[in-house]
């Protein structure tokens, strides 16, 4: 199978900024372990998702065009800020992309325009796993017929996932090959209890094996 209302104009700088980044430097998703129970009832559920990417390269002098096609794939609730340093710039878009099983999210994405989703699949073992879509790739292939320069792709350096538990039992969160508190796990596993969270980091940059494949997470009622 890649987001609240814009609270200002998105400025050409911004747009162009974007574009220029092919992949994201972080990805954060959060996900409450009753929306998991919902969306597996067939249910699609918008959930927060925040986007970096640093930023090195400046206006090819392409921008009226990049934006035309920027603004059919983007939701139109996105907040976007813009920030300078030493070795460049960043951009961070702030929105949300939905949660559902296959076929929920296939319905959904018959009208509606999003570049990545969260795939929900399982019964007694939940896999969710951050997918993009048929739109990431049209994205990049209309980006790239700009400018072999632009181009948009995930997953990004490092997704993180932060899964918060509101369920009323206990619920346990595995993952491979990860990263928790800096600390790397070939295995990791925590059991959540009521407002108990946990955060899971997974590395996609080239010497990783999540360059190749997608973030996911297993979700099991101990």
């Amino acid at each position: 199978m890649q987001i609240n209302i814009i609270s200002k104009l998105i400025t050409p700088v911004l747009l162009i900024v974007f574009l220029t980044s092919c992949s994201p430097s972080n990805v954060e998703v959060s996900i409450y372990t009753t929306d998991i129970d919902v969306a597996q009832e067939g249910e699609v559920l918008e959930v927060p998702v925040m986007a970096s990417f640093s930023l090195y390269s400046d206006d090819d002098g392409e921008l009226e065009s990049a934006s035309q096609i920027a603004e059919k794939y983007l939701a139109p609730d996105s907040i976007f800020s813009q920030s300078s340093g030493d070795w460049g710039e960043t951009l961070v878009i702030e929105t949300t992309i939905p949660m559902g099983t296959l076929d929920s999210l296939q319905n959904y994405l018959a009208s509606n325009n999003r570049v990545a989703v969260l795939l929900v699949q399982g019964v007694d073992e939940i896999e969710i796993s951050l997918s993009s879509t048929d739109y990431a790739d049209a994205l990049n292939s209309e980006l790239t017929d700009i400018n072999f320069m632009l181009g948009f792709e995930l997953p990004g350096d490092s997704t993180n996932f932060r899964v918060i538990s509101d369920s009323r039992n206990e619920v346990q969160v595995d993952a491979t090959a990860v990263f928790v508190s800096e600390k790397p796990y070939l295995y990791y596993s925590k059991v959540l209890k009521r407002r108990d969270e946990a955060e899971i980091v997974f590395k996609g940059t080239t010497d990783s094996v999540y360059s190749e494949i997608n973030p996911l997470i297993y979700i099991n009622y101990p």
